[in-house]
């Protein structure tokens, strides 16, 4: 699976890209929104990644440059057809919650547990830690 990871925390970054591509997933990380090609992009976002759409994408939320509530909006706004929506915060506002919910999203509260993260990107699979 190729998941598109995007967090300002260098540890939670390169935590998660560890554990979900031991786990056999590709991984195209970013440390903010404004890194990933398909924020500037007028078109569809995906068709600017190397390998297409990703299957999965997890995003904190509260990042300096961008709030990961408004990229995804932002991407799905541009025709962004990745089913597969994660959004994770220790700092929920109502309204982003609201909204994560609207965009069809799974809302993960920081601290997770990085067995329903791996969970939630493959659901059949048993995994370990």
């Amino acid at each position: 699976m190729n998941v598109m990871l995007l967090d300002d925390d260098p540890f939670v970054l390169s935590m998660l890209k560890a554990a979900f591509e031991k786990h056999g997933h590709k991984v195209i990380p970013y440390s903010n929104p404004d890194r990933c090609p398909a924020y500037c992009s007028l078109l569809c976002p995906c068709t600017l990644l190397k390998n297409g759409c990703p299957d999965a994408i997890l995003s904190d939320v509260n990042m300096p440059l961008v709030n990961g509530v408004k990229f995804i909006q932002e991407l799905k706004r541009k025709g962004c057809t990745c089913s597969k929506i994660g959004l994770m915060s220790g700092d929920w506002s109502e309204v982003d919650i609201q909204t994560a919910v609207r965009l069809d999203a799974t809302i993960f509260f920081k601290p997770f547990d990085l067995k329903s993260l791996l969970s939630w990107i493959t659901p059949d699979v048993r995994h370990a830690v």
